[in-house]
């Protein structure tokens, strides 16, 4: 078991840190430590970010105690100010190269030439999430390490994010740079709310997954549910929704996290317009928006029509736009025997000429009619903020679109009570209940890392969908 004094205690080191079992509470006593210069610590995200931050602060540690950074945010900062050392300037009008700017700063910072600025800054390094760490990363880590005390906090069980940039070898890299100094050992997620057979259950399925093994979601019958899996498509559909319907009605005001496809997207968005009170969590780079926008951009009447449309499609339910400009058409010429409707309405201003106000009339419409529903608030939300930005004249659609997805890195997620999303997505979230939806899919299985991550979320039940009910 390791504490906060083998931590404050160590040049260099690393702590295993499965789910769930306090590493953010560690980190958090380390920042109490009376120090003479601030902890710089550092995660991989923006939104890893906002979430730690917010963590913090409520454990009451005063923000003069550490300085927040994403890895690619310090590098940033740092090549900036030492651009000659790191024989490397970032051009600020242009989009980072974050693989090169990492790249020169881990050798800027491994060649020791900021070792004193950096003992002059900060007390020490404490790094987040360091699984998910790069090459680079672990590099530039390194070379930090040079000069000022460093611990870094992982779960090898938790790199799931191994589609970019090659990482380090957990045991031959990462070990050897930084020895281990102990594991996390107690589940608290689960503890804290009663469910200590879970918790112990997931501690030993973990290292079955980590050994190699498969597990049998059978042996923690009075908190791991398994669904099989219907063969029929619209079966399985209707069984998943109204499994998280029940657990819904068993357990009101607690959270769902529903874990969908992580390569699918589509398929996750399908759930959430089937289930009633479910919201999809987008990912950070709202690529569907970004898309949505530009296609509206430059456009007005019947054109941005047909884009709103477009994009209302895959963000609400029952859109039927073809009906709707059927309806148009005959309101047009006289021959509608029932009045327009406020949707209708709006449709017909925007088309006859209208722009971006009369856009958001027309959205801001649909989204009020009783008989759809929008399931994407996020994209939704951020569209209409997006068009409001671009009325000014000051902005254009796109450029409005690039500024609030920048500051949605940096706020974090926003994450319904019943939220449908992927491992990726959902990393680093937890809910009192867990439904994932299809563990087993043929070409597109969870991996034993993807399917720990996954299990992990729920902390009172995990009601799992697949074939058979010992996986991976």
């Amino acid at each position: 078991m390791v504490d906060v004094a083998s931590v404050l205690a160590a040049r260099r080191g690393h702590v295993s840190a499965p789910a769930g079992c306090g590493k953010t509470e560690l980190i958090g006593q380390v920042l109490t430590a009376p120090t003479l210069k601030p902890t710089l610590v550092l995660t991989h995200t923006t939104a890893g970010v906002a979430a730690l931050r917010q963590r913090l602060g409520r454990m009451g540690i005063p923000a003069s105690r550490y300085r927040l950074n994403t890895i690619a945010g310090w590098a940033l900062t740092v090549i900036s100010m030492f651009p000659e050392r790191a024989g490397y300037a970032q051009d600020p009008l242009l989009a980072p190269n974050y693989r090169r700017v990492q790249a020169a700063v881990a050798q800027l910072c491994g060649s020791g030439d900021i070792g004193a600025e950096l003992r002059a800054t900060y007390g020490r390094l404490l790094v987040d999430e360091y699984q998910d760490c790069s090459v680079s990363q672990h590099a530039m880590i390194c070379g930090i390490a040079d000069a000022i005390p460093t611990v870094v906090f992982g779960d090898p069980m938790q790199a799931i994010f191994d589609f970019a940039d090659p990482l380090p070898h957990w045991e031959n890299d990462v070990g050897t740079a930084f020895p281990e100094l102990g594991q996390l050992s107690t589940p608290w997620r689960w503890n804290r709310v009663g469910a200590q057979v879970l918790g112990t259950w997931l501690m030993t399925a973990r290292q079955t997954l980590e050994a190699g093994g498969k597990i049998d979601l059978r042996t923690c019958p009075s908190f791991v549910v398994w669904r099989p899996m219907p063969d029929d498509a619209n079966l399985a559909a209707t069984e998943q929704v109204r499994i998280q319907y029940e657990i819904a009605r068993r357990f009101p005001g607690e959270n769902i996290l529903i874990i969908g496809d992580s390569i699918r997207a589509e398929a996750r968005h399908t759930y959430a317009s089937r289930a009633h009170g479910v919201g999809v969590v987008e990912r950070v780079d709202f690529p569907d928006v970004v898309a949505a926008a530009t296609q509206m951009h430059g456009l007005s009447g019947a054109l941005l029509l047909e884009a709103c449309i477009r994009f209302l499609i895959l963000v609400m339910t029952n859109v039927y736009g073809d009906k709707l400009k059927a309806r148009m058409e005959t309101i047009a010429a006289g021959r509608h025997r029932t009045p327009a409707t406020p949707q209708e309405t709006a449709a017909m201003a925007l088309s006859a000429g209208g722009g971006y106000r009369q856009a958001i009339e027309f959205l801001k419409s649909m989204a009020a009619d009783k008989d759809r529903r929008i399931y994407r608030y996020s994209a939704f939300d951020m569209m209409i903020e997006a068009l409001s930005s671009a009325t000014t004249g000051h902005t254009t659609i796109i450029e409005a679109v690039a500024a609030l997805r920048e500051r949605q890195r940096h706020a974090g997620r926003n994450v319904p009570a019943k939220a449908v999303g992927s491992t990726l997505l959902l990393k680093g979230l937890e809910a009192e209940h867990a439904v994932i939806l299809d563990a087993d899919r043929p070409n597109g299985a969870m991996s034993a890392k993807h399917l720990y991550v996954a299990l992990t979320r729920g902390a009172r039940s995990i009601h799992v969908f697949s074939r058979s009910p010992v996986l991976p």
